[in-house]
């Protein structure tokens, strides 16, 4: 006879992909490591981003699912699931992203001085993040001297962050051609901005295992 388990099915619950869009957010932890890249010694440094408890008040489109893969038209099209009143495409809540994890893509930090115009981008992140930075002289021109972010910076801070859908080749495969390389997707932070309205919060709340 079937043993009862201390397990659940509902099944008015159906599981929804993670879409691209922006997303309330607290930056989890940050690491840095040095890189020798084409454009000289760099610095990259990279963050995680923990989910909010308040993208439940985001929604998304709902697309009609096989599985875990999108149904296509044959066009190549993602199919829409409408309602049925007016005929327009199903919205879901973002619920199920509450406290999911996501990476960046890395900010570059170029030492030498010769490629300190690709800095902007790491700037501009110090900018958003209210790290000041101090005014130098090189070469008699007006710069802004870099300063290295910690986790005392951005640990727990709220951000928006903008989500992308990234293809890659799996180590495994790159040595091969291209119809036998095996591709896989993944969804990283490609920007972020600072979230006005959202609250700051300890860094302990942030951890995998919270003792309370």
């Amino acid at each position: 006879m079937a043993k009862t388990l201390d397990a659940t099915f509902d099944p008015s619950s159906k599981w929804l992909p993670t879409e691209e869009g922006v997303y309330p957010a607290h930056i989890k932890s940050l690491s840095t490591k040095e890189m020798n890249t084409r454009a000289g010694e760099a610095i990259i440094v990279n963050m995680e981003y923990k989910v909010a408890e308040e993208v439940s008040s985001c929604t998304q489109n709902v697309w009609k699912m096989d599985g875990y893969k999108y149904q296509k038209d044959t066009s190549g099209n993602r199919i829409p699931v409408t309602n049925g009143n007016d005929g327009e495409q199903a919205v879901a809540s973002c619920s199920h992203l509450k406290d999911k994890v996501f990476y960046d893509n890395g900010y570059f930090i170029f030492t030498d001085t010769s490629s300190a115009s690709k800095n902007r981008r790491y700037f501009e992140l110090l900018d958003k993040m209210n790290v000041k930075c101090d005014e130098t002289s090189v070469e008699g021109k007006k710069v802004k001297k870099l300063v290295l972010i910690e986790e005392d910076d951005v640990i727990g801070k709220p951000v928006l962050i903008s989500v992308k859908r990234y293809e890659y080749v799996t180590p495994e495969t790159r040595h091969l051609s291209h119809d036998q390389q095996e591709r896989r997707t993944t969804y990283k932070v490609a920007s972020l901005e600072p979230w006005k309205d959202g609250t700051a919060i300890d860094p302990v709340e942030l951890e995998d295992d919270v003792p309370f």
